[in-house]
């Protein structure tokens, strides 16, 4: 049975978010990823595969890097703080990956005159982004980063509803942003992160075969911000499926760094057990009286806000002021941020203005690369009237893929 356009491209999406989580396991002889050759055997510091074995597994050969970041940065604001910091190590002649997580709070001298303000989270807003990687790739030891996929709070109210956690996702988000519920703090909710990334992994994995077409591929690609290419991606699934992967749980380790603390294992693999982990930690925070008396995030001005920022913009078109519409809304569109609604035909209607204003800036100040980036991204979305076709009649890669 053939499955719908819709429902390939969210068993495409579950199944690309669960490698997202393992990117970049492709095949040598393709040439198509850059690998690491350590000189011989490495040992990973008390690695963690989520069960009892508490023993260090042996990794050899050539590996692939990538970092996955959680990034803090409020509506319309380019600085963004890195809240979640790890790094996926695949080891591509055994089939196996390794999740290094680094707390936000570990120390990073991002060259702030207050010790405490240089933790790796501030790393990323002081820096920027190259910075931020290289310094990751020395706290955790793997030499250099290959790819990188960052998500932000919008972005992951997405990604959690594509892996199955519609109606729940901003609980997951709270769940997996909770640090004051435990005694070792930041230490327990990042490694709750790696635990959510390696459940879903092992999750939704096996079920990719055969339902990731690539326009569902090209799509599932266009919401987080990434240099992972398309053409990079396709060979993903096929080489992770080449190894066996996942042979069993203990293909995929977990090690924090620094780990100071053994932290508490919980079951993420479904929306019932975290909502249910949600209430527990809630009143561990109301019992200490860190529960938040008023809604940290509130549809209804969120909502009032994407809507002024879009009228504005267009009232710039209006007054023949397109680099005025550009500032407006290339950073809320960067960052999806019509994710964070609620209902889907808002999504739908917010995203469509939104591309729609900037494909309008965009070619007005003679920036087509930019706009064709947008129309490119509305294609993959399922918006076909956006389509930008390249040589040959196919959908065209964006410009910052090539």
């Amino acid at each position: 049975m053939v499955e719908s356009g819709k429902t390939a491209r969210i068993v495409a999406w579950r199944s690309l978010l669960g490698v997202l989580g393992a990117v970049a396991l492709v095949c040598v002889s393709l040439g198509a990823v850059p690998t690491h050759k350590p000189r011989g055997a490495s040992k990973a510091p008390a690695a963690d595969t989520g069960s009892d074995q508490t023993d260090a597994q042996r990794y050899w050969g050539r590996s692939v890097t990538i970092a996955i970041s959680g990034i803090d940065s409020r509506l319309g604001v380019k600085q963004a703080h890195a809240d979640a910091n790890h790094v996926l190590r695949i080891w591509l002649d055994q089939g196996k990956i390794e999740i290094l997580s680094v707390p936000r709070g570990t120390h990073a001298d991002a060259g702030f005159s207050s010790a405490s303000l240089n933790i790796i989270a501030n790393y990323r807003a002081r820096k920027g982004r190259e910075a931020y990687l290289r310094k990751l790739a020395e706290m955790t030891g793997v030499g250099r980063i290959d790819y990188y996929i960052e998500v932000g709070f919008s972005q992951a109210m997405g990604i959690f509803e594509l892996l199955g956690f519609r109606g729940s996702a901003a609980t997951t988000l709270h769940v997996l942003r909770t640090r004051k519920a435990f005694g070792i703090g930041d230490h327990q909710r990042c490694y709750n992160q790696a635990q959510f990334i390696r459940q879903m992994i092992l999750k939704h994995f096996p079920r990719s075969e055969g339902a990731l077409d690539a326009v569902a591929l090209r799509g599932a690609l266009a919401i987080a911000e990434t240099n992972l290419r398309y053409d990079v991606a396709q060979m993903i699934l096929a080489a992770l499926r080449s190894k066996g992967f996942p042979r069993n749980e203990r293909d995929i380790s977990i090690t924090l760094c620094p780990r100071r603390h053994r932290p508490q294992q919980f079951d993420l693999s479904s929306p019932a057990k975290v909502v249910s982990l949600g209430k527990k930690l809630d009143r561990k925070l109301q019992a200490r009286g860190a529960l938040p008396r008023k809604p940290t995030f509130r549809v209804e001005t969120y909502q009032q806000r994407l809507h002024r920022m879009i009228v504005e913009a267009a009232r710039a078109l209006d007054r023949n002021q397109p680099a005025r519409a550009i500032a407006l809304l290339e950073r809320p569109y960067e960052q999806r941020a019509w994710l964070q609604l609620p209902e889907e035909r808002g999504r739908q209607h917010f995203m469509e203005l939104m591309c729609a204003t900037l494909i309008e800036a965009y070619s007005a100040t003679g920036n087509i690369l930019k706009a064709d980036d947008v129309r490119y991204f509305l294609a993959q979305m399922g918006v076909p009237m956006y389509l930008n076709l390249g040589v040959g009649g196919q959908p065209a890669e964006p410009a910052h893929l090539h």
